[in-house]
């Protein structure tokens, strides 16, 4: 299995196809890099696909405190390490934000944005209280009874899908495993709303109309924020997760990305 050493860390990635553009996909918060398989099956014959697990997540190691600018400078690396000189960065939620940040601190290397299932500004107090009460519940614990069924609900809605590997790899660590993890998502991100007007490569918007974690009019708006927006693609009954539950729509949307470099 492949590991690289990044930035203190042991990251756990994948390489799946060898097409002459490579996209990296980065997923959301308590996923992994198997969130985006069923869109790699359907890329892999046109595209060079890196998926990863982040910091924390996975299989790959957290050894302290990072940011999303850490976590993008990690994405960033496994281009090194494959000898990609840029990419399109594709992410879901946390991974949309990753994929932000990389574009603003290694725009040379973002040849594009594929943001799906993300947002662009800061969580509303009401959400980072809610956040902060789940995050307790978790730490002190376990992702267990309805702590579980709160954050499964946030990916997958009602939508008729197994995602119970998910549960059964949150429950696989010591509930204290994943307190970098809830820090960063509570109090490590920086706004980058007046930023995005800097980040100029072409970016396209997925999103599902039962997202239980954004609204589909916050990626509308998301998407204008960026001077060369190419498009929001809405999917219709998907959920926050959209890329396991609607691999399909979310290929041909990025497709259409790759298309207009």
């Amino acid at each position: 299995m492949p590991f690289a050493e990044l930035n203190g860390n042991q990251i756990y990635y994948e390489v799946t196809g060898d097409g002459p553009e490579t996209i990296v996909f980065s997923h959301g918060a308590f996923l992994d890099h198997t969130l985006w398989q069923p869109v790699v099956d359907l890329l892999s014959g046109e595209y060079r696909c890196i998926t990863w697990d982040a910091r924390g997540h996975g299989m790959s190691e957290c050894n302290g405190p990072f940011d999303y600018y850490d976590l993008a400078a990690d994405a960033v690396g496994l281009l090194d390490l494959v000898g990609a000189p840029n990419a399109v960065f594709v992410g879901m939620s946390q991974g949309g934000w990753i994929s932000q940040r990389a574009a603003l601190a290694s725009p040379d290397r973002v040849r594009g944005l594929g943001l799906v299932g993300t947002s662009l500004p800061l969580l509303s107090e009401q959400e980072t209280a809610g956040f902060t009460q789940l995050s307790q519940g978790w730490l002190g614990m376990g992702p267990v009874g309805p702590i579980a069924d709160a954050i499964y609900g946030i990916q997958f809605s009602d939508v008729p899908f197994d995602g119970s590997r998910y549960r059964a790899a949150w429950q696989g660590k010591p509930p204290s495993a994943w307190s970098e993890v809830w820090t960063t998502i509570l109090t490590k991100r920086d706004d980058i709303t007046d930023r995005a007007k800097d980040i100029t490569c072409p970016v396209i918007v997925v999103h599902g109309t039962v997202d239980a974690a954004f609204t589909v009019d916050s990626a509308r708006a998301m998407a204008e924020a960026f001077p060369n927006n190419r498009g929001v693609t809405i999917v219709e009954g998907a959920p926050h997760a959209v890329a396991l539950t609607h691999p399909h729509e979310v290929a041909d949307a990025l497709r259409s990305l790759g298309k207009s470099l």
